[in-house]
């Protein structure tokens, strides 16, 4: 009876937006009744997807066999509702009944209006069939009708030249990660002559030597390659800052859900992915230079949707460097979060730019005292180091013991220790900056809150990962796979911290002398670096010239030898 129930969850919206879709082909109108077509489904996938959940927690997984085979395998595939793809489920249909419901005044004026609820109320119910597939081959068809519905929803409005020019270029670039994900099916085939996950996983846990680690690497690094394109990580990136041209509702739903599917399908092949440790290496690299760029990038943009672009950019190779410690669990923690409070703001900034546009006196001038070198005595500097570096690291340090981690077991535990600090102590240099720690009345109840803030946000990545991954044998085995050894992984640690110190000291010696004179290499430096970053690395020119245009000029002759057509 579940079985059958579960498979009428991602038809729902499937249903609800291709309905949607052949009315508005029928008899175009732009009146809003009609979008809660696409809007009813979805918020009823969602009540259906919380009731599975707590079916799933308490009774275990939901799983099938479908009625068909694919081609080329002999066993039929599996779909099915587990804890990973149930909590994925919530957040699809969660973060898209809201950006639809933000959607009915916001693009009410905007041709292709119903087109666009069709279109996403579609997408909705591919992403639904993608992450309830438990076969690879099934997963990698929802995988390019994924990137197909994106390409389209991109586009819904044709007047949109620069949203169509874009939803182009992601396509081509999606193209070239689901090449890799294409030869990492055939080789997964070859090596376990199936393309059940499950049944791949058994296989390798119960014969760790049944394939060799060159085929098994091969095999992961090319998934790994599909994953990148998607989730948008370095040096196939280009497709998603130029996504902002798309209405905010699209990039709402965009850097909530479909950018964080390349961390799914690694959580997904989680168990596969952590019998190739330099695997797990290569995605640690390719997770930390991500966020390297993203981040810098990010820091020197002016527009606030493509500021908020590269700031997702940043997240996912966050993302990543998680699954490449082993912490996969914390991968979703992570991608759950920064989903939900992406599409607020990404709402929240069409709000915004929407207002400035109207408003003829915006932005206003505030009346913000300057900073002086006055306010930063020599005498706060010991107060002000011990209250942005060393009292955060208190908290955490404490958090952790209260909740029984022991850090002296997982690198990725240290590692998410470590950024945690960052974090912390980022906030409280925010708060020193402002005066908030100047008096007592007002440091005391901010300091009892980020005690607050951090004991439960680590209470709850902690039972997250019991949850997702209740079997302890998983857990200690993507930690041991995703470690380097301590001797190499303290090193980098101490080193990254040091940096991090030096430049929040410099930061604070600003303060108290003005501004320091640095060397004429380091300025020079400087401004390369920042020019570099602000031109995202020249990066989209090479994509540009040595991409898109030849494969434009290839489909303008394929189109030329068509019947009707002159060359």
């Amino acid at each position: 009876m579940y079985s059958e129930l579960a498979v009428l969850l991602p038809s729902l919206p499937l249903f609800g937006g291709g309905l949607l879709l052949l009315v508005d082909w029928l008899r175009p109108s732009g009146h809003s009744r009609r979008a809660y077509m696409s809007l009813g489904t979805t918020a009823m996938a969602f009540v259906l997807g919380v009731w599975f959940l707590v079916h799933v927690v308490s009774s275990g997984p939901i799983f099938c066999t479908l009625p068909f085979h694919l081609p080329g395998l002999t066993d039929p595939p599996r779909w099915g509702i587990d804890r990973l793809s149930g909590v994925m489920i919530l957040l699809i249909t969660g973060v898209s009944a809201v950006v639809q419901t933000y959607s009915l005044r916001y693009l009410l004026s905007e041709p292709g209006y119903g087109r666009f609820f069709a279109l996403i109320g579609v997408e909705t119910g591919i992403l639904l069939f993608l992450v309830t597939s438990q076969n690879l081959l099934l997963l990698f068809i929802f995988w390019q009708l994924m990137s197909l519905g994106l390409s389209l929803l991109m586009s819904h409005n044709r007047l949109r030249t620069n949203s169509v020019m874009a939803a182009h270029k992601t396509f081509i670039i999606h193209r070239i990660g689901d090449a890799f994900f294409l030869v990492a099916l055939l080789l997964a085939e070859r090596m376990f002559h199936t393309l059940d996950i499950q049944r791949m996983a058994a296989l390798l846990h119960d014969s760790p030597t049944l394939v060799s680690q060159g085929s098994l690497m091969g095999m992961t690094l090319c998934l790994f390659g599909g994953c990148m394109a998607k989730s948008a990580q370095f040096p196939l990136h280009g497709w998603l800052p130029d996504t902002m041209e798309t209405p905010t509702p699209v990039s709402a739903l965009m850097h909530a859900g479909i950018v964080n599917i390349g961390g799914f399908l690694m959580n997904r092949t989680s168990l596969i992915f952590a019998h190739s440790p330099m695997t797990m290496h290569v995605v640690f690299i390719a997770g930390f230079l991500t966020a390297i760029f993203g981040s810098s990038t990010m820091l020197t943009q002016s527009d606030v949707k493509r500021k908020l672009g590269f700031s997702t950019m940043g997240q996912m190779g966050y993302m990543t460097m998680e699954c490449g410690l082993g912490a996969f669990s914390l991968a979703v923690f992570h991608l759950i979060a920064h989903g939900i409070f992406k599409a607020t703001l990404f709402l929240e900034s069409g709000m915004g730019i929407h207002i400035a546009r109207e408003d003829p006196v915006l932005p206003r001038g505030t009346a913000i005292e300057p900073l002086t070198p006055e306010v930063f005595r020599l005498s706060r500097i010991l107060p002000a180091a011990l209250v942005t570096l060393v009292l955060p690291l208190v908290i955490l340090l404490g958090a952790h013991q209260l909740a029984g981690i022991h850090l002296s077991r997982e690198e990725g535990t240290v590692v998410f220790l470590f950024f945690s600090w960052v974090t912390v102590s980022q906030a409280a240099i925010s708060l020193t900056r402002a005066r908030m720690f100047d008096s007592f009345t007002a440091a005391v109840p901010w300091t009892v809150l980020m005690v607050l803030f951090v004991f439960g946000y680590i209470q709850a990545a902690h039972r997250f990962n019991i949850f997702l991954y209740p079997d302890p044998a998983a857990r200690s085995l993507f930690f041991a796979s995703g470690g380097v050894g301590w001797v190499l992984f303290t090193p980098i640690v101490l080193l990254i911290t040091g940096l991090i110190v030096v430049g929040w000291g410099v930061s604070l010696l600003r303060g108290v002398r003005g501004e320091i004179v640095l060397p004429a290499w380091v300025l020079s430096r400087q401004e390369a670096l920042y020019l570099f970053f602000l031109n995202r690395g020249m990066l989209e020119f090479f994509v540009s010239h040595r991409l898109i245009e030849p494969f434009d000029r290839l489909t303008g002759r394929l189109r030329s030898l068509l019947p009707g057509r002159e060359a």
